[in-house]
């Protein structure tokens, strides 16, 4: 992808994730970003509300927790795998995402990219994360790839409270703490008594108040 001075992005490689498709709340990042009025507001909006902070996720792939550093490291917890899963993350414009993932069938001339009439269909104005990791890191028949998620679809899989600033659980180490079950939900309360206190880091991005 060409560079767009647009994006929020790492040293680290631009990043994908599995489908999260829904279960519960907004809560999280509705006051910050109705504000912004043009892409890179929201860029930079959702960039805060993730960047090295700790989030829980529960859909129907089960529970998930995830770790996203600032250095654009992404430490998965995923369910019924043993390692914490590397990999890393990035956000950008809606453009942008349909740039990268334009693979250059319906223009003339052209090797992949947009040309001037797919900017005309083009949303310009919104955010998505998107997470990469290496193939065979979900499982031997996990191709891997680039998959991006606008901030709606994410946040409607967040678990309402499960947002903590830090790497929470020490995932960054590489080892869960224990094997996290894929069902039922995890309730927030059960880690409390293994983690009682929050990290001393803080977050990169704005507080969640």
């Amino acid at each position: 992808m060409r560079e767009i001075k647009i994006h929020t992005e790492f040293t680290a490689p631009k990043a994908m994730r599995r489908g999260r498709i829904g279960s519960v709340a907004l809560a999280l990042c509705c006051a910050t970003l109705a504000a912004p009025v043009n892409a890179q507001g929201a860029v930079d909006a959702l960039f805060e509300l993730l960047c090295g902070r700790t989030v829980h996720f529960y859909d129907i792939g089960g529970n998930q927790i995830e770790y996203t550093a600032g250095d654009g490291t992404a430490y998965l917890w995923f369910n019924g795998i043993e390692d914490v899963i590397v990999g890393t993350w990035g956000v950008y414009s809606d453009a942008e995402v349909a740039e990268r993932n334009n693979d250059g069938s319906g223009d003339i001339g052209r090797d992949g990219g947009l040309d001037s009439s797919d900017l005309f269909e083009t949303p310009t104005f919104g955010a998505q994360v998107c997470y990469e990791y290496a193939p065979g890191a979900f499982g031997p028949l996990d191709p891997g790839g680039f998959h991006c998620f606008t901030e709606q679809r994410l946040f409607e899989t967040v678990v309402q409270g499960g947002v903590f600033p830090g790497d929470r659980y020490g995932l960054a180490d590489g080892e869960p703490p224990f094997l996290l079950p894929e069902h039922p939900f995890v309730e927030l309360e059960s880690f409390d008594a293994d983690f009682p206190q929050l990290p001393p880091e803080p977050a990169c991005g704005v507080p969640l108040s």
